[in-house]
């Protein structure tokens, strides 16, 4: 099994939407636990269908997968945490380079449909993932996400 290397205060986050866009409907949320990952020290990067959304879905299926394999090979990227799940994950699979996540480990978490994903890393990539919170449900609580969560 690969592990991750374990998060640090400073290190970077990605946002992705592999799923639902619902970013682009309920902005707050995500700007809510947007702040409340830099308060705790951490940089955040979005990619180009973190706030997008096209019916279902954030964006196409094509650019849902370009978004995973960029946060994957982005050098700076330490976690890559999705906004929220949704039903269409499953649409990303055939588009992914599993030797290039292989090669370039991350922090993998988000949970729901997501689970998609979780199951491919691990079964194409023998990649340790972490069913858990999403971007725009747990860690958009406000004045803070709840204790369990942090």
């Amino acid at each position: 099994m690969i592990k991750p290397i374990k998060l640090q205060k400073g290190d970077t986050i990605a946002l992705i939407s592999p799923s639902a866009g619902l970013a682009a409907i309920i902005p707050h949320r995500l700007d809510n636990a947007i702040n409340f990952l830099k308060k705790e020290g951490y940089k955040i990067k979005e990619f180009s269908c973190t706030r997008k959304n096209n019916g279902w879905e954030s964006s196409s299926a094509f650019e849902r997968a370009k978004d995973i394999m960029d946060a994957f090979k982005d050098p700076d990227v330490k976690l890559i945490l999705t906004t929220i799940g949704g039903t269409v994950a499953n649409q990303t699979l055939k588009y992914l380079d599993y030797k290039e996540i292989k090669r370039n480990p991350k922090i993998f978490c988000g949970y729901s449909d997501d689970s998609n994903l979780h199951y491919a890393f691990y079964t194409q990539c023998n990649l340790v993932t972490f069913y858990g919170p999403c971007a725009m449900t747990q860690f958009a609580e406000y004045p803070q996400p709840l204790q369990f969560t942090l």
